[in-house]
């Protein structure tokens, strides 16, 4: 990474920002066990809580579940409903994820947003508070592949006009690294929610939200006296 060349950060949501996967873990882990199914919530982190039909395939086959799109379906409309109702409800930001974003903006970065949720998840609840930092907002309804695809971060890209050499990614999944190596850019892994090896192709993993601050920091993309 050429830091002299980075305008942009583009962000996940969940589990970057927002510390929303155990909730979303636990509202997935409590639908499947109604259809009879035990997912372990390392299983669900490794998807971002998020599945489209190629993910629910892999999914599938990858943990010896027998889903039919019909059951899924069923086991989909639970799950958004035992969020929306129960374990969402005590979502919040990292703390230091929105002081980093805030951070960011004033030192005139662009940021951007690529996550797997909807557009009406992103209209409701604690979001509001904060989706004016982040232009454009790429989400799971506005791709026709989702992560690990490249197109959520190619569709960033384009909105930001950019080079996948002027832009950076902070992550914390498998599937979205995945995602934006495949778009040829420079992802950063946050381990919020799984561990360092799990991350490992991340061109580098954090810990957390303050050894990356001191990492773009040195980098020279935040001034050292940034948010004291």
């Amino acid at each position: 990474m050429d830091a002299g060349r980075i305008k942009a950060l583009i962000f996940d949501l969940d589990g970057v920002v927002l510390d929303s996967m155990p909730a979303h873990a636990a509202s997935w882990r409590q639908a499947f066990a109604e259809f009879g199914l035990d997912v372990a919530p390392e299983v669900i982190y490794r998807y971002e809580g998020a599945f489209d039909q190629e993910a629910l395939d892999r999914f599938a086959v990858e943990n010896s579940l027998g889903l039919t799109t019909g059951l899924f379906d069923d086991i989909y409309r639970r799950q958004r409903v035992l969020y929306e109702q129960d374990h969402g409800r005590g979502v919040s930001f990292f703390p230091e994820a929105v002081r980093l974003v805030k951070d960011l903006a004033r030192a005139s970065l662009g940021l951007a947003l690529v996550t797997s949720s909807r557009q009406e998840v992103l209209r409701a609840g604690v979001w509001q508070d904060l989706n004016a930092w982040f232009s454009p907002v790429i989400t799971g309804d506005r791709v026709a592949r989702h992560k690990p695809h490249p197109e959520p971060y190619l569709a960033a890209l384009a909105a930001l006009g950019l080079d996948r050499t002027e832009a950076l990614v902070i992550e914390n999944a498998p599937a979205g690294i995945a995602s934006a190596l495949a778009a040829g850019l420079t992802c950063l892994a946050l381990a919020t929610t799984l561990t360092a090896p799990d991350l490992a192709e991340a061109h580098q993993v954090f810990p957390d939200h303050l050894a990356l601050r001191r990492y773009l920091t040195d980098q020279g993309l935040l001034d050292s006296e940034a948010g004291l």
